[in-house]
């Protein structure tokens, strides 16, 4: 093993120079590739085989200390067949001197993506998208946009451009989806009922196009989807042929919620946060089985 490699998924990005653009750009466009090269990808999903381990999570936004337990977890090292999925990753609660650093944490789970390409599956957020058109958000008043560029521009200078146009490659890389074969979808959200009669099913399923993650486009209206009904779920379970959601996007104070009969929400940004083992060769007859299973992350010891 060389000097540089990481001894463990733990070691991803250690020593790695995340002050440095050409670092960080390089990190970005080659996560990027390895992306959309996975093997197992149709469209924005990726199909996973029936055997193995899937560790699904919930919103990260920049929790660090929680994406080293997740990783841990994951235990990405074990088995080829062990998978991991991070999603809404960037915008944190935690600011220095009024600036989202939350770029160093993206170029960290770009840098896991390269280590374990087949395993790592990076799903797109809300965030992520209103970051990558650069608008949409405000928390407490403040544009999460304008304060994460602010980081960007304090920690790249002339060459913040440039390390935006690389992320946003591997933003508009990343998957919609990830499908089980018990008929379990991993997903950010799905469409909310105002806009399920203008949603196209068949967007996961397909290349995504400019138009997709715009305002009132299909991805757009999957990552934003909030309050969904039982008819809803149903619905998109007959054109998907799903039977369990397990999704983000939602708050979820104890690490958790259940929406109607087929919809599981999780949260891994906060003290309470949780992730979801999904072993992939079971049969996982209700919501209730994969809330048997979800592991606070708080009790993971590093």
């Amino acid at each position: 093993m060389g000097k540089n490699e990481p001894t463990s998924a733990l070691d991803v990005g250690q020593g790695v120079n995340l002050h440095d653009p050409a670092v960080v750009i390089d990190l970005f466009e080659r996560a990027a590739r390895a992306s959309l090269d996975h093997p197992l990808r149709q469209g924005a999903t990726v199909h996973l085989p029936d055997k193995g381990r899937l560790l699904m999570t919930g919103d990260l936004h920049d929790h660090g200390y929680n994406l080293q337990r997740i990783i841990h977890l994951a235990k990405l090292d074990e088995s080829k067949d062990h998978h991991l999925i991070l999603h809404e990753i960037v915008h944190g609660e935690h600011k220095i001197e009024g600036r989202d650093m939350s770029v160093r944490i993206f170029a960290k789970v770009a840098a896991l993506k390269l280590a374990y390409p087949e395993q790592v599956h990076l799903m797109m957020g809300n965030h992520e998208l209103a970051q990558f058109w650069g608008e949409g958000i405000l928390k407490a008043g403040i544009s999460v946009v304008e304060v994460f560029d602010d980081g960007v521009d304090f920690l790249f200078a002339e060459d913040a451009e440039a390390v935006r146009i690389a992320m946003n490659k591997l933003i508009r890389s990343m998957l919609l989806a990830v499908r089980c074969p018990d008929g379990i979808m991993c997903c950010h959200s799905v469409p909310g009922p105002r806009r399920i009669d203008e949603f196209d099913t068949s967007v996961i399923d397909r290349e995504l196009t400019d138009d997709d993650l715009t305002f009132r486009g299909s991805a757009y209206d999957m990552v934003w989807g909030r309050n969904h009904s039982q008819e809803l779920a149903d619905d998109l379970s007959d054109d998907w042929g799903v039977r369990l959601f397990v999704m983000g996007h939602q708050p979820a104070e104890m690490g958790y919620e259940v929406e109607g009969d087929s919809m599981l929400i999780l949260a891994s940004d906060h003290s309470h946060g949780v992730a979801l083992p999904i072993d992939l060769g079971k049969h996982y007859a209700s919501i209730d089985d994969l809330i048997g299973e979800i592991v606070p992350l708080a009790s993971i010891m590093l």
